[in-house]
């Protein structure tokens, strides 16, 4: 069985959504289905926020302290990966998996969601951050205590891993903002045929702990 460790950062009692995403997001259009969003790195987790947030600078990302999570998924098979290399096979461009138009993604998860036997786990490149990547499951999903082992795929393992933290200085330099007047560093390197690999920046100490 397939198991992924994923991260969300979720000011509720649970990262997750039962109930139909009141906001758009770039695999749903509002109120259309239940959205899962989460991080196969803890640095996306905060660089999602941010992007989606649009917080640019240190004092603005000082402020912010939601929970962080950490949810173990037990998968009965391998999640659909859309990538660069194949986002063709399913009607997309690279631009669309981390562009500003949300319109063709959703429009592919929508026919996911239509199929009986559509797939429901995607791994997918993260816009916020470059070189790293998100999962997104097009159903609800229902947190468990971290060491119980779920009954169907309803049900997903989780713990609330930190409480009031912040964001490494220097973090938000990082995050592939939508207003970005660069391109996103792994799209580009693709198109020009080179290989990119997600290193992660050197972090100073949490403010007030230096």
């Amino acid at each position: 069985m397939p198991e992924l460790t994923a991260y969300r950062l979720a000011a509720w009692d649970t990262p997750f959504w039962a109930l139909p995403n009141r906001r758009e997001g770039r695999y749903n259009r509002p109120d259309e289905g239940a959205t899962q969003y989460l991080a196969l790195h803890p640095m996306t987790a905060w660089a999602e926020l941010l992007r989606v947030e649009e917080i640019d600078t240190e004092d603005e990302a000082g402020d912010l302290r939601p929970p962080l999570w950490v949810v173990r998924l037990l998968l009965d098979n391998e999640p659909l990966t859309i990538d660069f290399e194949t986002c063709g096979e399913f009607g997309l461009s690279p631009e669309d998996l981390v562009g500003l138009q949300y319109g063709p993604c959703q429009s592919l998860a929508s026919a996911f969601r239509a199929d009986p036997g559509g797939p429901r786990v995607l791994v997918v490149p993260s816009a916020a951050l470059p070189g790293t990547r998100n999962v997104v499951i097009l159903e609800p999903r229902v947190a468990l205590p971290l060491q119980v082992d779920p009954v169907d795929a309803v049900d997903v393992p989780t713990a609330l891993a930190a409480e009031d933290g912040r964001a490494p200085r220097g973090f938000v330099d990082v995050v592939h903002q939508r207003a970005a007047p660069t391109p996103h560093a792994e799209l580009d390197a693709w198109t020009d045929g080179e290989p990119f690999e997600f290193i992660e920046p050197a972090t100073q100490q949490l403010r007030g702990l230096a």
